[in-house]
């Protein structure tokens, strides 16, 4: 299961500001490419009601959950249940370090705050309630096993382990959701930063290893690196699970979002890259002119993409052959090594791969074209 917090954790990536406009667009598309949950914002944050409004009436079905995530304070739980949420997901520090720095407390007043908290979300009739163990990669697991028992007697569903620095290995994550899953009866989430690039590859573990939900954000965006990409997970699911998320959305989502936050999008990035279909390697192209499916995970129509095929300083003699037959032109044998040699010296002096016509305009002048022209083209 995935739970986008492109609303949450993605608007408090530096610079960032969503207009209303803005969040309303992220959240139909989220919506509409079915994720199943999103974390539509904090508690305490400006139109958050309007936002919840909103998405109950574009989903009235609620197939997408809509949770707001809280620090641990009753007057935000208070306040969240006036405006009419009913899911809630509770930020809970568990190193040494954040209890006494952040909260100012020490172990045994973090477990008395939870249970106050829990007890009053019980009594406020929330229909769902989570706790994040953020910083637990850093904290005494024998410690953050307390908390989870303490939400589990008082009633919580959920509790999601939170990689708050991204230190983790996937080999660690892996350890690390199984050592709670065999712990606790509760579903267990995890949410895992980018800081070493490995977010996408722990959220997978993650699930792999027996976790019911992964956090992710649209391009990945958040504090600092940012989290799990959503089109990635998605789209790795997809392929590999038949999970039926609308990939098309994805990426259309991912482009609003660049758009929104002012991220540039790399022409190579994963489900989302202009060049992702593209080839110009020769031993490539010989192998996708045989099976599209040697050199591709996926058909580029299930992201709406469209194959890029281009010859260059990289190409042989077969992957000439080949552009010929695929543009209708007769090349005779002793003028394929010749067209090759002048493709390559053409492409490095462009410092790029040729266009179909520029191929053409080659194929047309080779010097075996002027004695041989009528041969130049297929009938």
């Amino acid at each position: 299961m995935l739970i986008d917090s492109t609303l949450r954790e993605g608007a408090q990536m530096f610079g960032v500001y969503f207009s209303d406009a803005q969040r309303r667009d992220i959240l139909s598309g989220l919506i509409r490419a079915g994720i199943d949950e999103v974390e539509i914002g904090w508690a305490g944050q400006d139109g958050l009601e309007d936002l919840l409004r909103y998405g109950r009436k574009e989903d009235p079905s609620e197939r997408t959950r809509l949770t707001v995530w809280s620090p641990l304070r009753l007057l935000d739980l208070d306040q969240l249940a006036a405006m009419g949420v009913r899911r809630i997901q509770f930020g809970v520090p568990v190193s040494d370090a954040h209890i006494e720095h952040r909260l100012g407390t020490d172990r045994k007043g973090l477990l008395l705050r939870i249970r106050s908290l829990l007890r009053r979300a019980a009594e406020l009739e929330m229909a769902f309630v989570g706790v994040g163990l953020e910083d637990v990669s850093r904290a005494d697991q024998d410690f953050a096993l307390q908390v989870v028992q303490v939400v589990e007697e008082c009633g919580g569903k959920r509790v999601r382990l939170s990689d708050t620095v991204g230190l983790l290995t996937p080999l660690e994550t892996a350890e690390l959701v199984s050592w709670f899953k065999d712990r606790t009866k509760l579903a267990v989430g995890f949410h895992g930063h980018d800081d070493f690039g490995m977010a996408t590859a722990n959220a997978i573990t993650a699930l792999a290893s027996g976790a019911e939900s992964v956090d992710v954000s649209v391009l990945g965006i958040g504090e600092r690196a940012g989290i799990a990409a959503l089109e990635e997970i998605a789209g790795h699911l997809n392929l590999r699970q038949g999970a039926g998320y609308d990939l098309k959305q994805c990426v259309c989502l991912a482009r609003m979002v660049a758009e929104a936050a002012q991220v540039p999008l790399a022409r190579n990035k994963a489900l989302i890259g202009e060049d992702l279909f593209a080839c110009e390697t020769g031993l490539h192209l010989q192998g996708l002119a045989k099976d599209l499916s040697l050199f591709e995970p996926f058909c580029p129509k299930e992201i709406g993409a469209n194959r890029k095929l281009g010859l260059g300083g990289k190409i042989g003699k077969s992957a000439v052959r080949q552009a010929a037959h695929r543009q209708g032109i007769a090349l005779p044998s002793h003028g394929i090594e010749n067209l090759t040699n002048r493709v390559r010296l053409l492409s490095q002096t462009l410092a790029r791969p040729l266009f179909d016509e520029e191929f053409r305009t080659l194929a047309m002048t080779a010097d075996y074209a002027a004695s041989n022209s009528d041969s130049c083209y297929a009938p």
